[in-house]
């Protein structure tokens, strides 16, 4: 019985990997974007940083609202796993559109595209993990979630500054994060291609 009740099904398993992908990746940015601002950015400054912050946070907030009405009353599953690669991808876009910011107004606009993008990811996310969770293991699949995506970030945030340091940020921090979460992208299309063969709990 205990065995039995262990079992995860593939869906869950598809989009912890894709969590796992996406989230990790920026941990290679996100402990050093200050640093990247005020040196690598034209007039770049603390203030730069934490203005392009709070753009991520109200992009990334009133996206994030509008798309989860969107999922919850308009899509079926399959539509909500092509929403959530089209944020994925948008944010690996994001990404890559940083080894040409020169200036403050690049860096914000970035920013906002940058959560738009994980917006638009996290609504049919959410709404998918919730809906094809395993009955009586939802606080350890959610918990195996975070934890994976933890531990991502741990390994991402150990190699940075050594990659930072010796090749520079934009030659391969951003190059990394854009390549990465973009092949992480194609994982709802796996999900997708498989779905209708799998029963939801």
């Amino acid at each position: 019985m205990g065995q039995t009740a262990m079992i995860i099904n593939d869906i869950i398993k598809y989009l912890i990997l894709f969590d796992f992908v996406t989230v990790s990746s920026w941990g290679f940015i996100s402990p050093i974007f200050a640093v990247f601002v005020t040196q690598q950015i034209i007039n770049g400054s603390l203030k730069v940083v934490g203005f392009s912050s709070a753009i991520y946070m109200v992009s990334f907030s009133l996206v994030r609202l509008i798309s989860a009405y969107t999922v919850d009353r308009k899509l079926n599953d399959k539509q909500r796993l092509m929403f959530s690669a089209l944020g994925s991808i948008l944010i690996g876009i994001t990404s890559l559109f940083y080894l040409f910011a020169q200036f403050p107004l690049h860096v914000y606009l970035l920013q906002a595209l940058n959560g738009a993008g994980f917006g638009l990811r996290y609504s049919p996310f959410m709404n998918l993990f919730t809906r094809y969770i395993d009955k009586g293991l939802e606080s350890f699949e959610w918990g195996l979630n975070a934890v994976s995506v933890s531990l991502g970030q741990a390994a991402t945030v150990a190699l940075e500054g050594l990659l930072a340091e010796n090749y520079g940020f934009k030659l391969v921090l951003f190059i990394l994060v854009g390549v990465f979460t973009l092949i992480g992208s194609l994982i709802p299309f796996i999900i997708y291609k498989n779905i209708s063969q799998i029963k939801r709990p």
